[in-house]
């Protein structure tokens, strides 16, 4: 009897012994699956945050152009100024369309620093048309070509260090 009670004790043990195994083998298992997947999901997710983020700052580039364009010093002629407002209305269109994958990829801190530099380029625009419209007078040209021109790049600046941060940070 005492033999009996030890054989199925001890098969007991040994069925235990293999199910607490193979438990722990598929746990771990899992875990590994869980920890790829959230790998994967990962680097699909900064993949398209890069390229939202590269696209956004592609789109700026004509209005890099214009910057160029734009003598800070004194008024430019009205055929410098037609070139320059051609060059922010596509740089102001391109970074609203490139805006809205940026919205989708997120988070909201790379989200507010590109509406930033958005509104940026339309005030550029704003002020090019009071320049060509003759509303700027010569004396007040340079400093608000100035802290226009600085305006866009503070807020290109933000965008670049708040895209800079997710992309590090997702790394």
């Amino acid at each position: 009897m005492v033999q009996g009670i030890s054989a199925v004790l001890g098969a007991s043990v040994g069925v235990l012994g293999t199910v607490g195994t193979a438990v722990l083998t598929y746990l771990a298992a899992r875990k590994q699956a869980d920890d790829q997947g959230r790998v994967t999901h990962r680097s699909a997710l900064r993949a398209e945050r890069r390229d939202a983020y590269l696209a956004f700052l592609q789109a700026h580039e004509s209005i890099d152009g214009a910057l160029n364009v734009i003598n800070i010093a004194s008024v430019p002629e009205i055929a410098v100024l037609d070139r320059a407002i051609e060059l922010v209305d596509r740089g102001a269109h391109e970074i609203y369309v490139s805006q809205s994958r940026v919205e989708l990829a997120g988070p909201e801190s790379v989200c507010g620093a590109a509406l930033e530099a958005w509104g940026a380029a339309l005030n550029l625009r704003s002020f090019l048309d009071e320049v060509r419209a003759g509303l700027v007078s010569p004396g007040q040209y340079d400093g608000q070509c100035e802290a226009r021109i600085d305006e866009v790049e503070r807020c290109k600046a933000t965008f670049t260090a708040a895209a800079r941060s997710v992309l590090v940070g997702l790394a």
